[in-house]
């Protein structure tokens, strides 16, 4: 029998890693859609939501109001036919990180799974699809939804327990960024971190995550650990 913890689990720098082709395809669809150049250099990506970054790249240009929403909606339909593209032709883009679909399917069999991703929906089930890995996580919450990620949290739960139809003990964050740390933290959440990210130790320690960890492969250790109440010795 499932335990009833729910586990909003990141995608990018969590389960999967995406070479510098990501960065390409948000310059391209904004190039195709605004019709010039446009630089994202500036832009801190990690953990972001892509209505947050595509909104703070129109809006620079200028464009404010509906039109900017207009826009927006645009440079989303660029986004998805150009990763459909990647996946088809140049699948070695992305890659599956280490322990991602022993602990998805760990996770699926044991608790509950919903996605708490900045990537929007088609997007993210394009990048989860040719690992098997979309299977473990039918709903969740996406970046096309809100700006801020600690908005998405009550989302996905109340989809996961209407998908589900149970309610849930816990829920606990997982991810690779702060910005995970902050949705968890503003949510009076748990959240593990896993270090297969960009951020170092060092980095995301001052937002006061539950839990750091090396890779996916510690996380079962934790959980019992949570169950049990006992301190743990992994992370520390």
């Amino acid at each position: 029998m499932k335990k009833k913890v729910l586990f909003l689990v990141d995608i990018d720098g969590t389960l999967l890693k995406l070479d510098k082709t990501g960065r390409w395809v948000y310059q391209e669809a904004l190039r195709k859609v605004l019709n010039k150049d446009i630089s994202i250099e500036h832009i801190d990506w990690v953990g972001t939501t892509d209505i947050e970054i595509i909104h703070k790249v129109i809006t620079e240009s200028g464009i404010n109001g509906k039109e900017s929403v207009n826009k927006m909606h645009e440079v989303f339909r660029e986004i998805t036919l150009l990763f459909k593209r990647i996946v088809e032709e140049t699948p070695e883009k992305i890659t599956l990180l280490p322990y991602a679909y022993e602990i998805s399917e760990w996770i699926y069999n044991n608790y509950y799974s919903a996605l708490l991703t900045g990537n929007i929906m088609e997007v993210a089930y394009m990048k989860l699809k040719p690992f098997g890995l979309e299977k473990f996580y039918p709903i969740g919450a996406f970046g096309d939804e809100r700006k801020d990620r600690s908005k998405l949290v009550p989302i996905a739960i109340k989809r996961a327990q209407e998908h589900y139809k149970t309610d849930f003990k816990d829920v606990i964050v997982l991810g690779d960024s702060h910005r995970d740390i902050i949705a968890a933290n503003a949510n009076n959440l748990k959240s593990i971190i896993v270090l297969t990210g960009k951020l170092k130790r060092e980095e995301l320690e001052p937002y006061k995550p539950y839990a750091i960890i090396e890779n996916l492969s510690f996380l079962p250790q934790v959980i019992e650990e949570i169950e049990h109440k006992t301190p743990s010795s992994v992370y520390k």
